[in-house]
């Protein structure tokens, strides 16, 4: 049995439905698309405090020693020192390179096949 839109209309239209509670309609939009979004997602949570946490521990470490600042620098210059690797010229050139390449790639936008076959 095959049925044209009118008749399928009228065949909803004529079925005995109960009439829905007072509010309904809102109460589901209010929890569906109305919601608002979260302040902050949990791996939010996660991120800020692994990042507020690292950073009172290198507080702490800095009033409790007096020359940890030098230290660190002291550290940070020779790693840099005996990893010349990483302050050559090419390193520095491949580096701009790659940053170049990925943001013109993520500008780029190319069409799916899905989309060319639902538009026929």
């Amino acid at each position: 049995m095959t049925y044209d839109d009118d008749a399928l209309d009228r065949a909803i239209a004529a079925l005995p439905l109960a009439e829905p509670p007072a509010g309904f309609h809102a109460r589901v939009m209010a929890a569906t698309v109305y919601r608002p979004e979260p302040a902050v997602r949990g791996w939010e949570v996660w991120v800020i405090g692994t990042l507020v946490a690292v950073a009172a521990w290198l507080s702490w470490l800095v009033a409790s020693s007096p020359n940890a600042t030098a230290e660190i620098a002291n550290t940070v210059a020779t790693a840099m020192q005996t990893t010349a690797a990483l302050t050559s010229t090419y390193t520095v050139l491949w580096f701009a390179v790659g940053i170049s390449a990925a943001w013109w790639i993520s500008q780029l936008s190319v069409p799916t096949t899905r989309n060319r076959i639902e538009a026929r």
